[in-house]
């Protein structure tokens, strides 16, 4: 008879900090190891590295299914090799109808994006999955639970808590946000959804356990406009210009390794680099005769030259672009060397960013605003048209099927950059 244990392997840890339950299945003296949804943080772990109740009550009703299907494989189990056990144990615990825990899908389908390196997608699925189990106060929902009523409830519970918050900032005289998160968070729900459908229907078999579409008839509110967020040149100047912070009673003028002083140039670098958000300074590798190519984080999952774009090193941040050049050759900014990930590197430049605005009056500053600043000079003051523009800031193009027979010249987006730091840093105010 085959035996079932639940257990973690210590050397397996996710890059999240948890680790994949796992099956042991031992059979005729032979031993193969079982995956499941289940992931368990350190407070489920025991000091000695064994589960904890919580998780064993789940792996045991797992359990309970291996074991009711080897009794029916009854005299056959005996002589039976381990691999077509594992086969049998695997076909006969896929998910019946309605029975698919969707936040377990979705937690592996998000540990998936982690491992891909994009973690600034994932955090955001993350976030609606949390906001979700707000909703239904528990840890698991089943994917037949997941109804136009469903959903209706969590808009208007995210719509309820947005309100909340306003009443907050309003009161404390902060800039009322816009409600990004309402179509953010039921698009992400929808994607995953749709995933997994795609991963446990197989209608070439007949086999479909997700038989309905609760999003074909309830809409999701379109996502607010994106907020201008550009400066005027001579705001831009200011925070080239504005002094650094420097260390208190030191002999020489040493700039203080702080917030500010990394917000500063960091800003200072995306702006000269067309806009480069922290996700792509913090990851990009590729460097090659003062040309930096990288793949851009945010939308190169959703097109099919992966968002490539190639930048040359304007003259006038090359002394900056110095100052934090990973001198390892492992990337191309040593960031990654002074914060653990991209996403505490994005929040120290933005607490930084709000000291320089405040000194500057500059209300609300945010990063975004290097890019959006310099779209915006690129157009107005440097007679740039709108598709040079995108095409600058690397978004994707409405003609995709054209751009596959062209081969890529990226000599005008350096033009370009040219015209634009030039009326910043140069003071020239019309480049047209």
């Amino acid at each position: 008879m085959a035996t079932f244990k639940s257990l973690i392997q210590k050397h397996h840890k996710k890059a999240d900090g948890t680790w994949n339950v796992k099956i042991r299945v031992t059979h005729n003296r032979q031993i193969k190891y079982l995956a499941t949804p289940i992931y368990a943080k350190a407070d489920d772990i025991t000091r000695t590295f064994k589960l904890k109740k919580n998780i064993t009550d789940k792996t045991d009703k797992i359990i309970d299914i291996y074991q009711n299907i080897c009794a029916d494989l009854g005299l056959r189990l005996k002589s039976m090799p381990i691999e077509e056990l594992i086969s049998e144990l695997e076909n006969g615990s896929k998910p019946k109808e309605g029975n698919i825990d969707f936040f377990s899908f979705a937690n592996e389908f998000i540990v998936a994006m982690e491992q891909n390196g994009q973690t600034g997608t994932a955090q955001n699925y993350k976030c609606a999955i949390k906001a979700l189990k707000r909703l239904v106060k528990r840890d698991t929902l089943y994917i037949s639970e997941i109804n136009n009523s469903l959903l209706t409830d969590f808009a208007n519970m995210l719509i309820k808590e947005k309100e909340e918050r306003n009443k907050i900032q309003a009161k404390q005289g902060k800039r009322i946000t816009s409600h990004r998160a309402l179509s953010q968070y039921l698009g992400n729900l929808r994607h995953l959804h749709n995933e997994a459908k795609a991963k446990y229907n197989d209608e070439e078999f007949g086999k479909i356990p997700i038989p309905w579409s609760p999003f074909s008839k309830f809409k999701i509110p379109k996502e607010e406009k994106t907020r201008k967020r550009s400066l005027p040149t001579e705001k831009i100047r200011a925070i080239i210009n504005i002094p650094y912070l420097y260390r208190k009673n030191a002999r020489k003028k040493v700039p203080q390794n702080c917030r500010f002083n990394l917000a500063k140039d960091v800003f200072i670098l995306s702006f000269g680099l067309l806009g480069m958000n922290t996700a792509d300074l913090f990851n990009c590798t590729i460097l090659n005769n003062d040309r930096i190519t990288y793949f851009r984080e945010k939308t190169k999952s959703r097109r099919s030259d992966n968002a490539k774009i190639i930048i040359e090193i304007q003259e006038q941040i090359k002394e900056l672009f110095d100052a934090y050049r990973d001198q390892t050759g492992k990337r191309v900014f040593r960031f990654y060397q002074m914060y653990r990930d991209e996403n505490t590197f994005n929040q120290a430049v933005n607490k930084g960013l709000k000291e320089i605005g405040s000194q500057l009056d500059i209300e609300d500053l945010e990063f975004y605003a290097a890019r959006h600043s310099w779209a915006t000079i690129a157009q107005n003051n440097c007679g740039a048209s709108t598709a040079e523009v995108g095409f600058a800031l690397n978004h994707s193009s409405a003609h995709r099927v054209t751009e596959g027979y062209i081969k890529k010249d990226y000599s005008p987006i350096s033009m370009l950059n040219e015209k634009v730091i030039a009326c910043v840093f140069g003071g020239d105010e019309d480049l047209k």
